[in-house]
């Protein structure tokens, strides 16, 4: 008995802990405002699902992204850990290991999926769009509610923003991107700041 009420006293102490760190959302913030907290989020670990779903295919699999300033790993594995791929780079030199078995080198990450393995994922630019933010090299188009991003056109793709979550500044928990006839859905269960 005594473990079981220790046990719930350390989850509540824990789980007031995550709240104290929890800062609400600001709704005066105004668009400009919200994008310059959001740049200043260099440093993240995020996990959650990914969804594909092509013509003729669907698939979903995992998430792991740690960003620390412009070094990343992003690790893709499919139901149960098989099947995937792990992407390490920093700019100028990317590695990408498929399931294990074959490790592909090079200076460009897009490249590298689209050559190796037929993926079409725009990466370097997810890595703005994954915290609602336009990637800044690019011209886009978008659509705001409450002073973040709702809707964002950019270099061919429609992303959705379908879900944020409260902390200051709000981050997406649920997101779609698609282009042509592929649908990539982003669900995130947590964003921690490294």
């Amino acid at each position: 008995m005594y473990k079981n009420l220790f046990f719930a006293f350390c989850c509540l102490y824990l789980a007031g802990c995550s709240l104290q760190k929890t800062q609400p959302l600001s709704p005066n913030l105004s668009w400009g405002e919200h994008q310059t907290l959001l740049k200043q989020y260099l440093n993240w670990e995020l996990s959650g699902k990914v969804g594909i779903r092509t013509a003729n295919d669907n698939q979903t699999a995992s998430l792991k992204w740690l960003q620390i300033a412009q070094t990343y790993q992003i690790d893709i594995h499919g139901p149960w850990g098989q099947g995937g791929a792990s992407i390490e780079g920093k700019p100028g030199a990317v590695t990408v290991d498929v399931s294990g078995d074959k490790q592909y080198r090079g200076a460009n990450p897009e490249q590298i999926l689209y050559e190796k393995l037929g993926w079409d994922l725009p990466i370097s630019d997810i890595y703005w769009w994954i915290r609602g933010l336009p990637s800044p090299e690019k011209p886009y188009t978008h659509h705001l509610e409450d002073n973040r991003l709702k809707a964002l056109q950019q270099d061919g793709w429609e992303i959705q923003y379908l879900r944020y979550n409260n902390l200051n500044p709000a981050l997406p928990n649920k997101l779609s991107l698609s282009r042509n006839d592929l649908k990539i859905t982003v669900i995130i269960n947590s964003w921690i700041k490294q």
